[in-house]
């Protein structure tokens, strides 16, 4: 007969967590033909291709998540004209994408982040450019759910069946187990004049304005964010002399604005990014340009919410048996950003003539390997670095290109090389200095960034199952009394009898499942009445026996 054995309740609590099913790299590429405008003039040469990525719709289906979005393309141009003026157009491809994600289906959360873009394009005809976009991403996919863990024990449990309170040994683990975020944004706008320094022709005529943005401070008040910045202006321009060369101009202008953020109090975190979604140059007068640049400010505000779980209790009698779940957490190792330097050489082939000064230069990064090493994270990746330059004294305009490898070293105390990571790095700023008739020395200034993340399994107590013996040697369960164990499971029904509680990860089978256990597969089976042995979903809750 049963022995009614009757436990203290243990404090629990209902937590929302976020298990990762899914976190994967891949690439997909947006390929299109764009069509020289008029009345610009026809192609000769194609100097170079940028692009920028928004990401519009992403949506899980069961196995993959499909990505959709948009590559705004600018491509930098020399014209077919006699004096070969550099000219610049835009376009946009549509960017669609299916990333395999076994495991996963409607419902789940997925989470695209746009690592690096590459584009390149080929010349198809004087007024038609093949482009295509190579887009690397970092895809996660999270399920949310709610369950129910033990947050605390008591320092002594009473057993009617045995004479000493038993005294548990209770180990514990700190976890962010919620995480309230806000998101908001807000447009301003950043209006400034560049003066033409005195070595330098004044412009005629307006070619292409490039221009980056990036956040300088971050203030958070009560329910709202200030945020202050600078935002980088390059313009190519055709002065008015003689033979109309071309030339180019730097500045910076600063911005500031205000986004509303209601339940934001100072104290909290807040992360700020930037885009600069137009600029456009005007002439005011022969050496004055006045800028404008619409920027796109958007911040996320993150509060996280930290709980001791107890992930073990040991010493327990043998009527009690501790019910533990598993569940992943992400933990953000460190992330850092910093600039480097690196200097290239550029060789002028003999197929074009001697630089007689340099217009400017350009360089783009593509990164193709991260790999994380004790302390610091290493991104390797490849530089394409143009220089646009005139011959004298006939001024016309030429390019010449050098493709080189790049590494640059991040440093992120306490990282090893299990970890993982992901990174991406810009080009800040470019200058190049004729050194030779036929060489030039480029210094390009990168900025670079890395995130490590470590996902943990975590185990936490979930409940404590009581049982009696019976005279017969076998273990029924004991009935529960008002404040007895075990309580509710997240799914509303009873924790199991014995064993433990375990929940189905990506590329799992009930044979591995058993094997990690020590039971049978047919154990299995019966206990949570599965039709189909073959048949089990990711985040499927299965009894252990």
């Amino acid at each position: 007969m049963s022995s009614g054995v009757t436990v203290a309740g243990l404090p629990r609590r209902k937590v929302k967590v976020e298990v990762v099913v899914a976190d994967v790299s891949a690439s997909i590429v947006a390929t299109g033909r764009l069509v020289v405008p008029p009345p610009k003039p026809d192609i000769a040469s194609i100097l170079d291709t940028q692009a920028r990525v928004a990401v519009t719709q992403i949506t899980v289906v069961p196995g993959a998540v499909v990505i959709r979005g948009n590559a705004d393309v600018n491509i930098l141009y020399v014209s077919t004209a006699p004096s070969q003026p550099v000219h610049a157009f835009e376009g946009t491809l549509s960017l669609f994408g299916s990333v395999s994600v076994p495991g996963v289906f409607p419902g789940m959360i997925p989470e695209v982040l746009v690592t690096s873009v590459f584009a390149t394009s080929r010349l198809i005809d004087a007024r038609t450019v093949e482009v295509n976009v190579l887009v690397s991403l970092r895809v996660r996919v999270l399920r949310e759910e709610i369950t129910e863990v033990v947050v605390e024990v008591p320092p002594a449990i009473v057993v009617p069946t045995v004479k000493v309170p038993v005294v548990p040994v209770v180990k514990r683990r700190v976890v962010t187990v919620e995480r309230a975020v806000l998101q908001g944004e807000a447009e301003t706008i950043a209006v400034g004049t560049i003066s033409i320094p005195p070595d330098k022709p004044g412009a005629s005529r307006i070619i292409r304005t490039d221009a980056a943005a990036s956040v300088t401070a971050t203030k958070v008040l009560h329910n709202k964010i200030v945020v202050n910045g600078a935002v980088s202006v390059r313009i190519l321009y055709v002065a008015i002399s003689p033979g109309q060369p071309v030339f180019s101009v730097d500045g910076v202008l600063s911005f500031s604005t205000i986004v509303g953020l209601p339940g934001v109090q100072p104290g909290m975190f807040a992360f700020a990014s930037v885009q600069v979604e137009a600029a456009e140059a005007e002439i005011v007068n022969a050496r004055t340009l006045r800028v404008r640049a619409v920027l796109r400010v958007s911040v996320v505000v993150t509060v996280d919410k930290d709980l001791t779980l107890v992930t073990a209790i040991d010493d327990l009698p043998d009527l009690l048996i501790p019910v533990t779940r598993d569940f992943l957490v992400e933990e953000i190792v460190g992330q850092v950003e910093d600039n480097s330097t690196v200097s290239v050489r550029v060789i002028v082939p003999a197929g074009l003539p001697e630089i007689g000064r340099v217009i400017e230069a350009f360089a783009r990064a593509k990164v193709t390997k991260t790999v994380v090493l004790d302390g610091v994270v290493i991104v390797e990746g490849i530089l394409r670095v143009t220089v646009l330059f005139a011959a004298l004294p006939s001024q016309r305009v030429f390019a010449t290109v050098e493709t080189v490898p790049f590494s640059v070293t991040l440093a992120i105390p306490g990282v090893i090389p299990t970890l993982f990571a992901v990174s991406d790095v810009d080009v800040v700023r470019v200058i190049a200095v004729p050194v030779e008739p036929r060489a030039a020395n480029v210094r390009i200034v990168l900025r670079g960034w890395a995130m490590v993340t470590r996902v943990d399994t975590v185990s936490a107590v979930v409940g404590v199952n009581d049982t009696a013996t019976e005279a017969g040697g076998g273990t029924v369960p004991a009935a529960p009394g008002p404040s007895e164990l075990p309580g509710p499971l997240a799914d509303g029904g009873q924790a199991p009898s014995s064993g433990r509680v375990h929940v189905v990860q990506i590329g799992e089978t009930l044979y591995q499942i058993a094997q990690r256990y020590g039971t049978t597969v047919a154990a299995i089976v019966q206990a949570n009445s599965i039709p189909d042995p073959d048949r089990i979903e990711v985040g499927d809750t299965l009894v252990i026996p």
